[in-house]
């Protein structure tokens, strides 16, 4: 049923997805084998830098597509995500640094800031060039508001300490946006534990990959540890965010504008689950009758469902892109404020939520609906039901964390300060 899936509403989209289309064959080809090995498939990459795919959100001033728009990085996001579900959250890392950098740029020149805007074209610039960038930012024992990795000032920039988790990407990154916590070191911020954030090339002094990766699913995701000890990063390279366990505005941007595309990811593997399973019941038969099992009343129940969450999750997903687009990317920066931001943030987080669930249950029905066949390592379907499941892990947040944000928002209580 493709006329039901979700189309581009911009002509670069509609070029964006039909790349995505053409690398997830590729990665389909793959998926299995480097989800069996737990190796990233540096080979479909190397295939998206070729083919300017891993370039599409930087600006076409710097060499890339041009790709501005939520929905559509979206929807191309959840057809790479069909054919593999790690490639595809793997690419959703880079591909939204062009998106926040464009906003970025923007916000800087409407400013007047030029020393911001020459700093954001320098990114843009090198990743039209063909670098990859990557946010690592996830750290064991606190969330994404309190990064524990430390940074000592020092002449000339900051010495950064400590270890971070779930480093999508890392192994074929060049460029780590790594958060950090900043005790009473800020010019004019004395007496204020703040966050901040350095772009830190691969193989800087003291930064340490660990290919430790080896998970339950999305194993070819490359999310190895990546830790950091006295590792130094030039005054240039980093930037202020707010107070330390605060939301700032490039940090309710990013949750938001920057991670729908990475929910896309887990419609593409829930599509997926459904095709390979209606393409077997149609065929599948079972003795005494040896009529296809696409005819018995459960089994049409079961896809029945399946059709009404995915109508579920398209819906979502359509609605939130579009949102997004506006108040993001199409209204003025100063114009959106960070109350208008939090409210976005809580409606996506609703999106994200409603999104994953489904996702989970489209896939468990595809597996339901094939038997012990499904659950065999042989089945794609097992990879699937393994990586569908990563998407409420993802943050921000997590489901214990988006309910207590989402009702704080909606009672208009302060959303930073814990219960």
């Amino acid at each position: 049923m493709r006329q039901a899936e979700l189309q581009p509403i911009t002509d670069v989209g509609r070029r964006f997805v039909a790349l995505a289309e053409m690398h997830a064959k590729e990665a389909a080809e793959r998926a299995d084998r480097h989800d069996r090995d737990g190796s990233f498939p540096v080979e479909v990459f190397d295939s998206m830098k070729t083919s300017g795919f891993l370039t599409a959100t930087i600006p076409e001033e710097f060499g890339g597509l041009g790709l501005s728009s939520v929905h559509d990085l979206t929807v191309g996001l959840a057809r790479l995500g069909y054919g593999d579900g790690s490639t595809a959250i793997a690419a959703d890392m880079h591909l939204d640094f062009g998106l926040q950098g464009q906003r970025s740029l923007r916000q800087a020149r409407e400013e007047g800031d030029s020393a911001q805007a020459n700093a954001v074209a320098d990114h843009l610039q090198a990743l039209g060039a063909g670098a990859v960038a990557m946010y690592n930012g996830s750290e064991p024992g606190t969330d994404l508001r309190h990064p524990l990795v430390e940074g000592l000032k020092v002449d000339g920039g900051w010495l950064l300490t400590g270890r971070k988790i779930f480093a999508t990407l890392s192994p074929i990154a060049d460029l780590f946006a790594v958060s950090f916590r900043v005790r009473d070191g800020w010019e004019g911020r004395e007496g204020d534990d703040l966050a901040a954030y350095a772009f830190i090339p691969k193989g800087t002094d003291g930064q340490i990959i660990h290919d430790n990766w080896d998970a339950l699913g999305m194993r070819a995701s490359g999310s190895h540890d990546v830790s950091y000890r006295d590792c130094f990063v030039p005054e240039a390279s980093v930037q202020l965010m707010g107070r330390w366990g605060e939301e700032s505005e490039i940090g309710l941007v990013v949750a938001s504008g920057g991670n729908l595309g990475l929910v896309g990811c887990f419609v593409g593997i829930a599509e997926a689950a459904r095709d390979l399973v209606i393409d077997m019941v149609r065929t599948r038969t079972k003795a005494p009758r040896n009529r296809p099992i696409a005819e018995r009343h459960g089994i049409q129940h079961q896809v029945a469902e399946m059709e009404a969450d995915l109508a579920t999750c398209r819906a979502h997903l359509s609605r939130q892109g579009q949102i997004l687009d506006q108040e993001l990317f199409v209204r003025s920066p100063s114009e959106v404020s960070l109350d208008e931001l939090h409210e976005l943030n809580a409606q996506f987080q609703c999106a994200k939520l409603v999104v994953n669930r489904r996702c989970i249950e489209i896939v468990d029905r595809a597996l339901t609906i094939s038997g012990g066949a499904g659950y065999l390592t042989a089945s794609p379907l097992s990879r699937m039901y393994r990586d569908v499941r990563a998407g409420p892990f993802m943050q921000p947040f997590s489901p214990n964390e988006a309910y207590e944000y989402i009702g704080k928002v909606t009672l208009g209580l302060p959303p930073d300060v814990e219960g």
